[in-house]
């Protein structure tokens, strides 16, 4: 009689069978239960995240506000951002989780802050707010960080929302939008913000970049304090309100000096070059952005450094950036001086002229050092009366800021800060050791023209303080 599948198999073959079933089953059980573990162990450790308990601060709305939540939401997250902004991008992720997940008690506002050395960031920001005039901001927010600011694509976005194109690119290039994303800077920078993102839950400031867990564990750590609001009397409409009638208008905490160790000496920070004075080739290997203050004898001391660095290095851009300090009462005069005769094409010029005769500089005549290197005084007098030169200086004054420059001469080798008046063989190491990075890149296929922009594109656009070798554990 033939075998068929009801046929008795040995006990040993059955055992060897389900044996083998069952190593099959604990080995998926285990690879399963391995994933599963893994991830709470990472996600566990993204959850711990130092509590703020420190002041609160009241951040100045408008009431325009792009606003995601409802309005009588115990927890009030207001961002700033920037559509250019690494950590922004990595960061916006988590923080539509968290605002989904507690859909019914998180409100979001958000608040532009495009830092001064991502040109794409103002244009993007314009556009979300042209987008916001016609219902469709959160789309085009979105849409911005998964670009990073890239706006090539932005007439096929336009159509993809249905906006009226017309009406949008006028209120793109309006003065209202201009002034709206002015706005929130202010208030940004009378809170200490100089880098982004910067979160403030229910006054509470967070800086950088959190994780979802991370921020869960905010939310629910502020919505424990609003419950006892509630409790106490305060209705979930007012909680906001309450704890901002002793919150913080400004933040006048006194902030480190550059030369306190703050930077980090590996760090690259995405120091704009770009429309400034400057000495070598735009095609540079390596970039050196200086800055100084005509009245600070160290600077004096740093100009000769910076010549001899272009004359030995015919492959180094260095940038000018102004930064005069409060103690030089002609400081800032002196920064617009040298900005008009470089309309004239005499920049470096008045440059060294101004460094040459330091000790007079209180009392001396631009106008008689501005004859002296051949330009025209009447065009000269003329340019330094145009406000547009206090607005470049207040710009570089603002870089210097979000980059935590504090005093003169100060300097970033392709990013990497060196503070002070470093002696020529200092900037010629990190030179060196820069210049090898960037050569690597145009083997790799970057164009010389685009080595600059491609450090920045990943460099950091703030300084986080360095742990002191004798902090406490945090």
């Amino acid at each position: 009689m033939a075998d068929d599948d009801s046929t008795p198999k040995p006990a040993a073959a059955q055992t060897k069978k389900s044996g083998a079933a069952s190593g099959v089953i604990f080995f998926i059980m285990a690879l399963g239960g391995g994933f599963f573990i893994g991830q709470w162990l990472i996600n566990r450790g993204k959850g711990d995240v130092e509590l703020a308990e420190g002041p609160r601060y009241t951040v100045e709305l408008r009431g325009d506000e792009p606003t995601k939540g409802p309005a009588d939401a115990p927890v009030t997250i207001i961002e700033f951002a920037d559509y250019q902004c690494p950590y922004c991008v990595k960061a916006s992720g988590p923080i539509d989780d968290v605002v989904a997940d507690f859909d019914e008690d998180v409100r979001l506002i958000y608040k532009h802050f495009p830092l001064p050395g991502h040109p794409k960031a103002m244009p993007a920001a314009r556009a979300s707010w042209a987008a916001l005039q016609q219902g469709k901001f959160w789309e085009f927010h979105a849409w911005a960080f998964a670009q990073t600011a890239n706006l090539a694509e932005l007439e096929s976005k336009v159509d993809q929302l249905g906006l009226d194109k017309q009406k949008f690119l006028a209120d793109m290039g309006s003065e209202a939008s201009k002034s709206a994303i002015d706005s929130d800077m202010l208030a940004g920078g009378k809170l200490g913000v100089r880098g982004t993102p910067v979160l403030f839950v229910n006054g509470h400031r967070y800086v950088g970049m959190k994780t979802a867990p991370q921020l869960r564990a905010i939310v629910e750590a502020e919505l424990e304090q609003a419950e006892q609001l509630i409790d106490r009397g305060a209705t979930r409409a007012n909680v906001y309100a309450t704890l901002m009638q002793d919150a913080l208008v400004r933040d006048d905490a006194p902030k480190p000096d550059a030369r306190a160790g703050d930077h980090d000496p590996n760090a690259v920070y995405a120091v704009a070059a770009e429309d400034r004075a400057q000495l070598g080739p735009s095609d540079a290997l390596v970039t050196i952005v200086t800055f100084s203050d005509f009245q600070c004898p160290f600077c004096s001391r740093a100009a000769a450094t910076v010549h001899q660095i272009a004359e030995r290095n015919p492959d180094v851009r260095i940038v000018f950036r102004n930064l005069p300090l409060d103690m030089h009462a002609r400081a800032r005069d002196c920064a617009k001086a040298a900005l008009a005769a470089g309309r004239q094409g005499k920049y470096w010029e008045m440059h060294d002229a101004m460094f040459a005769v330091q000790k007079q500089l209180g009392e001396i005549a631009f106008a008689d050092l501005a004859a002296k290197i051949g330009i025209d005084t009447d065009q000269f007098a003329s340019d330094m009366a145009d406000p547009e030169l206090d607005r470049i200086i207040t710009e570089d004054e603002a870089v210097a800021r979000q980059f935590r420059v504090r005093g003169t001469p100060a300097a970033f080798v392709n990013g990497r800060f060196m503070s002070g008046a470093q002696p020529l063989d200092a900037f010629e190491a990190m030179i060196e050791q820069e210049r090898a990075k960037a050569q690597r890149l145009v083997d790799g296929g970057t164009p010389r023209a685009d080595v600059y922009a491609q450090i920045l594109a990943s460099a950091q656009t703030q300084v986080v303080p360095l742990e002191k070798p004798d902090s406490p554990p945090r």
